[in-house]
């Protein structure tokens, strides 16, 4: 596929990242649209040498990289290639949540970094921090992602998402840059109502995207409205899912629906877009140039086909390293050459973050991926947490705080006023509190269950 961008949106993309000193993103983005294609030799030599001086970065300027090269006995000069890297120990999310500011950069200062969150889909929500460089990068690289679904800057884009850090209200000026550079109109589907998806889908159809971007149980939720609902619906260009693991008859749905195929993509926010589908659709291609992606089996490498749980170091971020991070879900390779000609490694499938709907006091469906973002991650300290609805009005809290903590009544109460805002003032609470929660069987770990049935299979009134 050849996809182009419009002259005049090339230019004003330029513009806007002269005006905020972000010109690197379309040099990087430059360099990914060509690095994409290097021979499998050529990246694997392209991540070694990152790899060394990552780990020699690390090592002169994290205290805790330090620590961890010396206790281990492990020198750069030793990593030789890239199998060499499990030579180093692996890193847990508790580690992050312990050490995070011995993990810092001496090299910055803190307040010249980006601060964020994961949502906890994984149920254990951590802080991590980023340079400015890297958040270029990671841009360029989403960018390039976007590009294989043929989504371009200046291009219409619908959006059903739920972190509030993403959608959050701008200044005037701010939200006609981002109508001329992305015209965009969105669902928050922290909270779901049938009159807010109808009102969409009008929107939807005068606005005509050309693009849906979305959680993909979400993309899913609306497209089975559509769907049993029989609303005529303007088709888009491309459909591209993310944040949560997307079943095979989730895909067909929405493709018949929207009539267009799914680009899905694995991504987290420590290390942003790891791997995506390309115009094949035939696994997902790793963002070598900035990660290196591990599948690990009972300690050593899996082999191809063999699920294995994903270990990530993220090449490019000096503020605060992530060497051999375990992320949380599980995977497999493909080791077959993709027809596209691109000499990323792919990954088979993922298998992870699986979250469901809640169903609020009125009816209204809230998203499991949303409330990691917007509740859950507010309190790292809570460690691993899982939501079930099992009746009516009701949500259980499955919860595995930290080894060298508890959980007190005010972390209790602010799960429960935060849970209300979005649920319902009627909604009644239990907390449970384990010593760790497992994984599915299938390697999945769920963050949100509901048994309840969503007002999309009844009857229910539109509130």
């Amino acid at each position: 596929m050849n996809f182009r961008i419009a002259p005049f949106n090339k230019f004003l993309n330029r513009l806007d990242k002269w005006r905020t000193s972000d010109l690197n993103e379309l040099t990087y983005l430059r360099d990914f649209e060509q690095s994409q294609f290097f021979t499998e030799n050529e990246i694997e030599a392209l991540q070694l040498q990152q790899l060394k001086d990552l780990l020699s970065y690390a090592q002169e300027n994290c205290e805790f990289y330090k620590e961890q090269l010396e206790r281990s006995g492990i020198s750069v000069n030793q990593i030789q290639s890239l199998s060499d890297l499990t030579l180093i120990p692996i890193l847990t999310k508790q580690q992050i949540q312990n050490q995070y500011a011995r993990m810092i950069s001496s090299a910055f200062l803190p307040e010249s970094l980006i601060k964020n969150q994961t949502g906890g889909s994984t149920g254990t929500p951590i802080t991590f921090y980023l340079d400015h460089e890297r958040r270029r990068s990671r841009a360029a690289a989403t960018w390039r992602h976007n590009h294989w679904a043929g989504y371009h800057a200046g291009d219409k884009l619908a959006v059903l998402w739920g972190a509030a850090r993403d959608l959050k209200p701008k200044r005037t000026l701010a939200r006609w840059k981002d109508h001329l550079l992305t015209p965009t109109i969105a669902l928050n589907t922290a909270q779901i109502t049938e009159r807010n998806l109808r009102e969409f889908v009008e929107k939807w159809n005068w606005f005509r995207p050309k693009h849906l971007l979305a959680y993909a149980k979400s993309a899913a939720m609306f497209a089975k409205y559509i769907h049993e609902n029989k609303i005529a619906i303007r088709p888009v260009n491309s459909v591209i899912t993310s944040a949560e693991v997307l079943e095979d008859q989730e895909r067909r749905l929405i493709e018949e629906v929207f009539q267009c195929k799914v680009f899905n993509r694995y991504g987290s926010r420590e290390v942003s877009v790891i791997a995506s589908e390309c115009e094949y659709h035939d696994g997902l291609h790793v963002m070598a140039e900035g990660l290196i992606v591990e599948i690990i089996k009972d300690g050593r490498p899996a082999r191809p086909g063999e699920l294995g749980e994903i270990i990530v170091t993220d090449l490019l971020n000096r503020g605060m390293p992530l060497i051999r991070y375990r992320i949380g879900d599980a995977g497999t390779w493909l080791t077959e050459p993709c027809k596209c000609g691109r000499g990323l490694p792919r990954l088979a499938n993922v298998q992870g973050r699986v979250t469901d709907f809640l169903v609020g006091c009125k009816g209204q469906l809230v998203s499991g991926a949303a409330l990691t973002v917007t509740v859950i991650a507010q309190r790292p300290s809570l460690g691993q947490v899982q939501l079930i609805q099992e009746k009516k009005n009701h949500v259980l809290f499955r919860i595995a705080p930290p080894s060298d903590s508890s959980i007190g009544d005010s972390d209790q109460q602010f799960l429960i006023e935060q849970f209300k805002s979005y649920l319902g003032d009627q909604m009644q609470f239990d907390f449970e509190f384990v010593d760790e929660l497992l994984a599915e069987p299938s390697g999945k770990f769920i963050f949100c269950k509901s048994h309840l049935q969503p007002f999309l299979n009844t009857n229910h009134v539109i509130y």
